[in-house]
């Protein structure tokens, strides 16, 4: 998995999960052990999450979940997700990453055309949350749990066992939600937010350290600025203000542990004009002042 500065600064992930032949690896995380969380992002595989200990929050297109042991977590191609820590549990799970062009033999072909497609459109998948004593869940969690069992084995044949469970797991997602009738149109809206929303996360990775206005931003996106506050609040449960603010405290955070940068430096950096604001900002956030915090990442590094 990446740190946080790789997650943060490469917010559409481009990196190829597992082999360019075999497309599908497993990860294992733990928030806050391992990470302190899982900023905005997205890539073009599609994933499946297995909670197997403690709480967290995850967020996919702008819906908050909370889940706990034997949920689970379906993520589209290119949806926008986060990960973080629930107050103060710890948080551990397992990621099942993949692409469609592992199952699909010819991309034209009509599985490809009729489910794959529609799958990574988010035509057809529903339901993201499946918790765990949902229907969904209980058909799929124990060919996950077999995925995630077999993660590290590589015997004769094993790359068949993982294709035919996928194609199980898909097959049951598909049923379960052609049945329930998934909106087409709340669909084609979300799709055209995310995409809205990708834009201005990208900006804002690029530019953050810059004064960047509600005006800017709602143009970037091609809307007005209460119809950009509106939809970004509702993809994000923040205000762009807000994650704005967060993105420059992370980054001020990373230059403070550098040793390298005086509280006032890494304030300047990183967009903020006002360093008493910045202290009262950083303090919420973390915990403790700037300075505070640059003291302690310094014993540790000597």
């Amino acid at each position: 998995m990446k740190n946080l500065r790789e997650s943060r600064e490469s917010l559409h992930e481009k990196t190829s999960h597992g082999k360019k032949t075999f497309p599908y690896i497993v990860y294992h995380a733990r928030i806050p052990e391992w990470l302190l969380y899982f900023p905005l992002h997205w890539h073009d595989e599609f994933e499946i999450i297995l909670v197997t200990f403690g709480q967290g929050i995850f967020t996919v297109n702008g819906r908050k979940y909370l889940c706990e042991k034997d949920d689970m977590i379906l993520i589209p191609s290119g949806a926008i997700h986060s990960m973080e820590q629930q107050e103060n549990f710890n948080v551990e799970y397992f990621n099942i990453l993949f692409s469609f062009s592992l199952l699909e033999e010819n991309p034209d072909s009509h599985c490809s055309r009729q489910y794959f497609s529609r799958i990574s459109e988010n035509v057809i998948l529903k339901n993201y949350h499946l918790k765990k004593d949902s229907s969904l869940n209980s058909q799929i969690l124990p060919l996950v749990k077999d995925l995630v069992l077999h993660r590290a084995e590589k015997y004769s044949g094993y790359e068949l066992m993982i294709k035919a469970r996928l194609f199980e797991i898909l097959h049951i997602i598909i049923n379960h939600d052609l049945n329930e009738g998934a909106n087409k149109n709340q669909s084609e809206r979300e799709r055209i937010n995310t995409e809205r929303l990708k834009k201005i996360l990208s900006y804002t990775a690029e530019h953050f350290s810059e004064r960047i206005t509600i005006e800017e931003a709602a143009s970037i996106c091609s809307v007005s600025p209460s119809r950009f506050m509106s939809i970004f609040r509702s993809q994000t449960g923040m205000s762009y203000i807000q994650y704005l603010n967060d993105y420059r405290l992370e980054a001020s955070a990373e230059l403070l542990s550098s040793g390298n940068f005086s509280v006032t430096e890494a304030a300047i950096k990183n967009g903020f004009e006002n360093i008493s604001y910045f202290i009262r900002a950083f303090r919420k956030k973390f915990g403790c002042t700037p300075l505070e915090y640059r003291k302690a990442a310094k014993s540790k590094i000597n």
